[in-house]
C-alpha cells in the first residue's frame, strides 16, 4: 500500500494524511473546501500528488455521515483497484445504502473503519500524526469482505498505534451509541441548560460539558444515522430520572443510582486498553504563574515517575489551584517525598 486518496480533509482525514505519510506513503487530498484542501496537502507535504485512478491502492472516506455513502459509491467507480473505507460513527446504514446499488465484486472491496479518536479543534488544523496512537479503532467486515484486505487495513491502522477491534456493523453502532452518542447527547442537553450566574462553577461540570462544543451539523448527521441504537438509551435514562423524580430524590433513591455509576465507571477501560489501575492521587498546590506545571512535570520526569493522568482545579480569581496526579500506587512515596523536599505543598 503506497497510493492513498483522502476524500474529507478534516480534522480526521488529515490526521490520517500525517500519520500515513509518516510511514513513508503517499498522499493526496480532495475537499470541497479548499482552504481544507491546501491546508492538509501542506501538512503533509504531498505537493498536490495526483494520481492515475488505476495506481490508488487505498481510499479514506472522510465526509459526514450522510454523505458517506454515495462518497463510497463514486470512489469504488472511480478508483477500480483500491480498497475503500470509511471513518464514519454510524456503520449499518451506510453498509446498507452501498450494498444496495454495487455489485458484489466491487462490494468487496469496500470495508466500513471508525477510529474512536478526535479533539475539539475541528478541520484541518487540529491534524496531529499521533491522533490515534493508544485509541481504538473500529473495523466491521462483512460477509462478502475480501479478507486480504482487511488484514491490509489492520496492518494499516496498527502503523498508526491504534488498536483494531473487528465486528458486526450492528455490534459497532449498538456500542458506540452507548460510549459516544449518548455521552454527547447528555453533555449537550447539560450545556444547553446552563444559565444565569456561573460563578461557583467547578472541575465537575467543566468535566461533564466539555464535549458540549460541538459541531451540531456533524453531529446531527450521526445522530439521525444511528437513532435506533440511540432511542432505547435515551428512554432507559429518561425512565430513571422519572424515578428519581417521583421518588423525591429520596435517600435510598439517591444512593442506587450513584452506586450504580461508581459500578460502571469502573468497568471502563484504562489508558492501554485493559481493566482499569488502581491508581494512586496525589493533590498539590501550585501558584498560578506560568512554568508551574512544566516544573512539576519535570520533576516527575526527573525521577522517573509516570504520571498516568492529572486533573486541575482553578478558578480565575484564585491565586493558587490544585492539580491531582495519578500516579502508580508504587510510585506515591517517592513523589511525596521528592516534592515535598523540594519546597511543593503536597496534600497526600
Amino acid at each position: 500500500m503506497r497510493q492513498i486518496v483522502i476524500i474529507g480533509a478534516g480534522l480526521i482525514g488529515t490526521s490520517i494524511g500525517l500519520a500515513a505519510t509518516k510511514n513513508g506513503l503517499t498522499c493526496t487530498f480532495v475537499d470541497s473546501n479548499p482552504r481544507h484542501q491546501a491546508l492538509a496537502t501542506q501538512l503533509c507535504g504531498s505537493g498536490g500528488s495526483v494520481f492515475a485512478d488505476e495506481e490508488v491502492d487505498l481510499v479514506v472516506v472522510a465526509t459526514t455521515v450522510p454523505e458517506l455513502a454515495n462518497v463510497v459509491l463514486d470512489a469504488l467507480n472511480q478508483y477500480p483497484k483500491a480498497i475503500v473505507i470509511d471513518i464514519g460513527s454510524v456503520k449499518t446504514k451506510v453498509l446498507l445504502e452501498v450494498s444496495l446499488k454495487v455489485p458484489s465484486n466491487d462490494l468487496s472491496r469496500y470495508l466500513g473503519t471508525h477510529p474512536m479518536a478526535g479533539r475539539e479543534i475541528t478541520g484541518p488544523e487540529g491534524a496531529r500524526s499521533d491522533l490515534f496512537a493508544g485509541r481504538a479503532w473500529a473495523i466491521c467486515p462483512h460477509e462478502g469482505s475480501n479478507q486480504a484486505d482487511v488484514a491490509s487495513i489492520e496492518e494499516l491502522i496498527r502503523s498508526f498505534g491504534a488498536t483494531a477491534y473487528q465486528m458486526k456493523s450492528e455490534a459497532h453502532d449498538e456500542e458506540v451509541a452507548l460510549v459516544s452518542h449518548l455521552p454527547q447527547l447528555l453533555a449537550s442537553l447539560l450545556a444547553g441548560s446552563l444559565h444565569g450566574e456561573l460563578s461557583l462553577a467547578g472541575q465537575g461540570l467543566r468535566d461533564m460539558v466539555r464535549i458540549a462544543d460541538s459541531d451540531p451539523l456533524l453531529w446531527s448527521g450521526i445522530l439521525s444515522g444511528n437513532q435506533q441504537a440511540i432511542k432505547p438509551l435515551l428512554r432507559q435514562i429518561s425512565k430513571q430520572i422519572d424515578q428519581l423524580v417521583d421518588l423525591n430524590l429520596s435517600r435510598e433513591s439517591v444512593e442506587r443510582v450513584i452506586a450504580a455509576g461508581v459500578v460502571g465507571k469502573s468497568t471502563i477501560p484504562g489508558k492501554h486498553g485493559g481493566v482499569d489501575r488502581d491508581y494512586a492521587k496525589l493533590p498539590v498546590v501550585i501558584s498560578d504563574k506560568p512554568g508551574q506545571l512544566a516544573a512539576l512535570f519535570a520533576i516527575c520526569g526527573e525521577i522517573g515517575v509516570n504520571i498516568e493522568d492529572l486533573s486541575i482545579e482553578h478558578s480565575p480569581a484564585q491565586a493558587t489551584g490544585l492539580i491531582t496526579l495519578f500516579v502508580a500506587q508504587g510510585d506515591l512515596s517517592t513523589l511525596i517525598n521528592e516534592l515535598s523536599g523540594r519546597g511543593w505543598e503536597v496534600h497526600p
